[in-house]
């Protein structure tokens, strides 16, 4: 077992939190660590955003390729989207663990509220709320947003893995689960204590 995966030739955080935007929040490992965005950072371009969007059902394979192809053409923009994405990644993140402050309530709400509000309601074939018109750039973090609504106004209870480096986030609503991964941060753990056990 590991951290990663690849999904579609690019690698992508294990999907393990049971929500679209837990899994964004974790795009980035090392939540207790100062940021590195070298050794840190799963979220090191758009396709990262669409293909992980794809992965969690937020928006289709064609919607996702035109995404891809978008990007391709105008990388300024498609930087701007990815930069957004991380501090509204940060600002998720402090707020689900009980940090966030005033302006990081501000700003995701504000946020969460512009995403909501390009929505609209299609009735057809499959019933649902959907972006209008061509995909634009901005669709592939806007879903993630609108997928986090629910986690903020229902507060289910929320996981943070207290593995060494890690900090992921994963829906935990038996209250049992501890680790992100018990074959990884948890085995990780247990070696640790019995090292420091035999030690001595």
């Amino acid at each position: 077992m590991s951290w990663w995966t690849t999904i579609d030739g690019l690698v992508l955080p294990r999907q393990l939190a049971g929500h679209p935007a837990l899994e964004l929040v974790n795009t980035r490992a090392g939540w207790s660590q100062p940021y590195d965005e070298t050794t840190q950072e799963y979220l090191r371009g758009l396709d990262h955003l669409v293909v992980l969007a794809r992965a969690n059902d937020l928006v289709s394979e064609r919607t996702a390729k035109r995404l891809r192809r978008r990007a391709a053409g105008d990388p300024q923009a498609a930087t701007a989207v990815v930069d957004r994405a991380r501090r509204l990644r940060a600002d998720l993140h402090d707020l689900l663990v009980g940090h966030g402050s005033r302006a990081a309530t501000r700003r995701l709400a504000t946020a969460v509220t512009d995403a909501r509000g390009r929505q609209r309601l299609d009735l057809g074939e499959q019933p649902g709320w959907s972006f209008p018109g061509e995909p634009i750039l901005d669709d592939a973090l806007d879903c993630f947003l609108v997928a986090a609504a629910g986690l903020l106004v229902d507060r289910p209870r929320i996981g943070a893995c207290p593995g060494h480096d890690c900090g992921w986030l994963f829906l935990n609503t038996s209250g049992r689960r501890r680790w992100c991964q018990m074959a990884v941060c948890g085995n990780r753990a247990k070696q640790a204590a019995h090292a420091r056990r035999t030690a001595h």
